[in-house]
């Protein structure tokens, strides 16, 4: 079974636009937070990765469909699970949601490839992180 990570916030103010709602760059904010609380929640950060298996990850492939507007206010979530591993890269599937009525905000997919720390060149994923995505 893959593990499901999801973090609660509440939508602010300085996350809106001219037309009230959230601005679609914010989108891209929350769904990297969502990564990094996948990752915290499995032990780890970005730093760990690079000192323990001499890798960095980079987001290469950013795909999002806006469902809903999300106002002030509103209690949303984000949830994170891996949906596929190719050689050098993990593709997220999130979404944001409004949690007062279970609506679907946003679907996203995000598309990371695993680098060489010093070359930047891509490189398999670590095993161990493999093992503990699922």
């Amino acid at each position: 079974m893959t593990y499901v990570s999801t973090f609660h916030f509440e939508v602010r103010s300085y996350e809106l636009d001219v037309y009230e709602h959230v601005n679609n760059a914010v989108y891209i904010n929350w769904l990297e937070h969502g990564r990094s609380k996948f990752l915290q929640d499995k032990g780890f950060n970005c730093v760990d990765i690079i000192e323990q298996w001499g890798v960095r990850f980079m987001t290469v492939r950013t795909e999002i469909d806006y469902r809903i507007a999300l106002k002030l206010g509103d209690a949303a979530a984000v949830t994170t699970s891996v949906e596929r591993f190719g050689n050098t890269s993990v593709t997220f599937r999130q979404t944001i949601g409004r949690t007062s009525d279970r609506e679907t905000a946003a679907d996203a997919r995000v598309v990371i490839v695993f680098t060489d720390k010093d070359s930047g060149r891509p490189v398999p994923i670590p095993d161990e992180f493999k093992r503990l995505c699922t």
